[in-house]
């Protein structure tokens, strides 16, 4: 019995259905990144380990797809576009900035598979290099809500927050200690998925005191619009109010409000996403339709790689999204258009004396722009008529010896199997 091959665990194919409601949303994306301004890029799917470690430290290993090749230098597959994007600008001077890069591409993870999550994935991504201002990252918000906006999805919220403040805020209660700083950091990003009764013991195991725990509670359980968590914030930080993060926040809601994209965001002070990684404004988007398979979007600040990679201390802000939790959500909200599925129309041959008139049919139609397939294997007409409705195409064009000699064609709907015929000069416009 032959041997089956199957594809490595946590990666799948896509297959022809599939990859037309993928090019679509593509598609679309990068129609939107276009229209901001961002370059398209792709940095290599490979870099070396030393390079994917410096971003996230040697644990990374753990997570990743990396190996030795065949001159011993250890490689890893790249799990984000922004370590290759900040690589390649960090020693760059002669780049104007801000400098706005996006990619739509090819990641790979070493998760445990699950539910809207490979070890294969398609991901987009826009970077913002050379700007501190919260102007920055509003555009990175903005980018990636017009991106949602752009394949239908309405029933989003977008949840922002600033590491700034929440980190001021632990140093100011006395959680000084990075070590400690860190762990209160993952235990705040968890906040959303553990059953209250063990949230005090979590804080408890990287050493907090009841006091600091009722503190930190408090504060991440501001949610809301952003004038109203604003406001509660001047209450609860009191003698902070002038924290640096609360005065970008401040900001940020203020720019939104004249993209006219504040109705969509809420202010959400317990998140916090990547530990040791972002360092300003951080952001995450979701559908408010199926929350189960985690963010559709999400980014933030991150001032400090740029120097992790070269000479230059370059303030940094992205977004970046996953193509399949995204098309997860569209096909939950059935939003996808329909789209073609083959070629549009089949040109048959009634018999093989016609088959050069009918090779010249296809090629003009495709040089007209018109998606056109034909029979490769000389099969009867009653079989490529059964070809092509299995196929899905909606029109075939039978060509004859008796059509021809009065210089028509027969044109067949295979939706009502109505037939008509019309002039062979004429089966571009008809089609069109």
């Amino acid at each position: 019995m032959p041997k089956e091959f199957s594809v490595p665990r946590g990666m799948r194919d896509t297959e022809p259905q599939e990859m037309a409601k993928r090019v679509w949303i593509e598609g679309k994306i990068a129609e939107v990144l276009q229209r901001y301004g961002f370059k398209m890029m792709e940095p290599p799917p490979m870099e070396h380990l030393e390079t994917l470690e410096a971003k996230s430290g040697p644990q990374i290993k753990n997570e990743i797809y990396w190996f030795s090749d065949k001159a011993g230098r250890n490689l890893g597959l790249r799990f984000d576009l922004t370590v290759g994007m900040a690589r390649m600008i960090a020693n760059r001077y002669d780049l104007a900035e801000p400098i706005k890069l996006c990619a739509v591409t090819d990641a790979w993870r070493y998760d445990e598979p699950q539910f809207g999550r490979y070890r294969h994935f398609r991901q987009w991504d826009a970077e913002i290099f050379g700007s501190a201002d919260p102007l920055a990252d509003a555009e990175a918000i903005c980018v990636g809500m017009d991106i949602l906006d752009s394949v239908g999805l309405k029933e989003y919220e977008v949840r922002i927050n600033n590491r700034k403040l929440i980190e001021s805020f632990l140093r100011k209660i006395g959680v000084d200690d990075q070590a400690q700083l860190e762990g209160t950091l993952i235990v705040i990003d968890k906040l959303s998925k553990l059953p209250p009764s063990d949230v005090k013991g979590e804080f408890e195991k990287v050493g907090l005191s009841g006091p600091q725990i009722d503190s930190i509670s408090e504060l991440c359980s501001l949610k809301g619009p952003p004038e109203e968590v604003l406001s509660e914030l001047s209450n609860t930080l009191k003698d902070q109010s002038a924290d640096v993060g609360q005065g970008e926040l401040a900001k940020l809601s203020d720019i939104l409000t004249s993209f006219g994209r504040k109705n969509r965001c809420v202010y959400d002070l317990s998140v916090v996403r990547g530990i040791g990684y972002y360092d300003g404004i951080v952001f995450e988007a979701y559908d408010k339709g199926g929350e189960d398979i985690g963010s559709i979007f999400g980014g933030g600040r991150y001032d400090k790689l740029c120097s992790i990679y070269g000479k230059q201390d370059k303030p940094a802000t992205g977004v970046a999204g996953g193509i399949e939790r995204l098309m997860i959500s569209l096909e939950r909200a059935s939003l996808y258009p329909k789209l073609p599925e083959a070629a549009k129309v089949f040109v048959a041959s009634a018999t093989n004396d016609v088959l050069p008139r009918t090779w010249e049919t296809v090629a003009k139609l495709r040089r007209a722009g018109i998606a056109t397939d034909f029979d490769l294997k000389e099969r009867s007409l009653e079989r490529q008529l059964e070809y092509a409705h299995s196929m899905r195409i909606p029109y075939v064009i039978i060509i004859g010896r008796r059509e021809l000699e009065k210089g028509i064609v027969r044109i067949r709907d295979m939706q009502d199997r109505k037939e008509k015929e019309i002039r062979i000069e004429d089966i571009s416009k008809e089609l069109s």
